[in-house]
């Protein structure tokens, strides 16, 4: 029998075992493969502790005056002006905001612009020689010639196999 943490469902049927959820056929079959196997067996036991666990715990107590704190807090709410809803939602967002991370990266962006443009704006004592490198390299390309270069470059890239 294959390993069951190797399956698909896999720990979703070593969870229903555990919960004694399977058939007596299917839970004797599974019964017959953690006798055999160590990984199974652990998955199993670790299943059984949680399982014990939850059945020891209790919930605890709700107070006695929790239905009616909650109904009064839900009332005040209710009854707060609709422009203090909305100036609470502004002033209070769900996700809390720090005022610093917006300026770091605006200074971040800000910096990686400058030097953009300092690396891209060309200076003007060079312009002479960028004509000058286009007159030299300025032969005819054979294009045949690049696309045999590229074909033997592709089979001697590992992983382009055919």
């Amino acid at each position: 029998m294959e390993c069951i943490t190797r399956t698909k469902d896999g720990a979703e049927v070593l969870v229903e075992y555990c919960s004694g959820a399977l058939n007596a056929a299917r839970a004797a079959e599974i019964e017959k493969h953690i006798a055999a196997c160590g990984a199974c067996r652990t998955i199993v036991e670790a299943q059984r502790e949680l399982w014990q666990a939850l059945d020891g715990w209790t919930a605890p107590a709700v107070s006695e005056d929790f239905d009616a704190r909650l109904y009064a807090r839900i009332a005040r709410e209710e009854s707060a002006p609709s422009w203090k809803q909305w100036a609470r939602r502004l002033l209070q967002p769900a996700i809390p905001v720090a005022i610093w991370k917006p300026a770091v990266s605006l200074a971040a962006v800000c910096a990686v612009l400058t030097v953009g443009l300092m690396v891209r704006t060309p200076d003007p004592s060079e312009q002479g020689s960028q004509t000058y490198i286009h007159e030299i390299h300025s032969e005819p390309v054979d294009i045949e010639q690049v696309a045999n270069a590229l074909d033997d470059l592709e089979m001697l890239t590992p992983g382009s196999a055919m």
